[in-house]
């Protein structure tokens, strides 16, 4: 049995590399790259065509207008580039350009056909709101409450993406899952200016989806009361993975950006 990673990632250079490490030791068949319309001279996909656990780097300069289709399609794309190479027994997982892995036994992958992960948004506050995005592993803080997102996926099963904005892959009826291991999400956590051109990207570019969303939260990167987006006190990463603070689940809930 192996393990392919995907991920589609866009101009993100300074997260990247520390992001295909984490992953590396668990995608024992690799890990394929979609650069989505990088304009960061390259620089996003030079750091993926040198690590040595990239199978292939695929790069397109178009910038779909249409990004909820977008975001499917290059997904697609990729996961079909990775699936030649597996066979039934395998197993692909997604992850995002800015998730890192933090825990993960691959014992966990026996009699089930997905495993979902306990993802946890990093944040900015205060204490660290100067530091800049080549410097984000400095942030301590993240959100009390969880959401177990599906990453690992059995080759057994018919694997697609198909739908607008599809960033989970649909099961078939009866399909058993798992949860186990930590994910640290640090889209929200890399610096004050990253945090802005996400608004603006959500805002103004994406579409109608999540555009009163992210508009409501330009000029609200630093956490100054150090509560999370849904209103829950922030708690140290050290703290969460010694397992000495609540933990508070969102399970159920779809993939939140």
């Amino acid at each position: 049995m192996k393990i392919c990673g995907i991920v589609k990632v866009k101009n993100e250079a300074h997260i990247l590399s520390a992001t295909l490490d984490s992953w590396a030791t668990a995608c024992t068949g690799g890990i394929f790259v979609y650069c989505d319309a990088c304009d960061d001279r390259g620089a996003t996909a030079s750091i993926a065509k040198t690590h040595p656990a990239v199978r292939e780097v695929i790069t397109s300069t178009l910038m779909d207008p249409d990004r909820e289709r977008a975001e499917w399609w290059t997904r697609q794309l990729i996961l079909r580039s990775a699936l030649r190479f597996c066979q039934e027994k395998d197993w692909i997982v997604y992850f995002d350009g800015d998730e890192i892995l933090e825990e993960f036994d691959p014992a966990s992958l026996q009699d089930c056909e997905m495993v979902a992960l306990e993802s946890y948004d990093t944040y900015i506050t205060p204490e660290d709101r100067d530091v800049s995005h080549w410097n984000f592993s400095q942030r301590e803080w993240v959100s009390q409450e969880f959401q177990f997102s599906p990453y690992f996926y059995s080759c057994r099963v018919p694997l697609d993406f198909y739908k607008p904005d599809q960033r989970n892959i649909d099961l078939p009826p009866g399909s058993r899952y798992k949860l186990a291991g930590k994910v640290r999400h640090w889209g929200k956590g890399l610096s004050v200016a990253l945090w802005e051109k996400k608004c603006q990207y959500y805002s103004q570019t994406f579409g109608p989806k999540y555009a009163e969303k992210w508009q409501s939260r330009i000029g609200q990167a630093v956490k100054e009361d150090y509560k999370s987006d849904f209103g829950l006190p922030l708690v140290k990463w050290t703290d969460v993975k010694a397992g000495t603070v609540p933990k508070v689940c969102r399970n159920g809930m779809p993939l939140i950006r």
